[in-house]
């Protein structure tokens, strides 16, 4: 488990409230990094389970989305939602993941 937490925070994160679906379902992420997201859901998803993202923002006035897929790592109970950390398979911004000694 400690090793999954390192993964986590290998990449700076950035607090953003932005829309996101996970399998469909719609979300809101707490913070997002070049390796990972953290979301809140009604809907909890299985721990170790490989899950399609898609990120939702604007840019240059027109509105953006970003497809990428990732492995649950974390599911907690927050209220009568869920926050569910998600271990993204390839990095969002190349040039945010360390790459000596870091492990994304």
């Amino acid at each position: 488990m400690h090793d999954v937490q390192h993964r986590q925070r290998a990449a700076e994160r950035f607090g953003l409230a932005l829309p996101i679906t996970m399998e469909g379902e719609e979300c809101a992420s707490h913070d997002i990094s070049a390796t990972g997201v953290l979301l809140e859901s009604a809907v909890a998803a299985e721990l170790g389970a490989t899950v399609s993202l898609t990120l939702q923002y604007r840019k240059d006035d027109e509105e953006r989305r970003l497809d990428c897929s990732g492995q649950v790592v974390r599911v907690e109970r927050h209220g009568d939602n869920f926050n569910i950390a998600v271990r993204l398979d390839q990095p969002l911004f190349q040039e945010s993941v360390p790459r000596e000694g870091g492990t994304g």
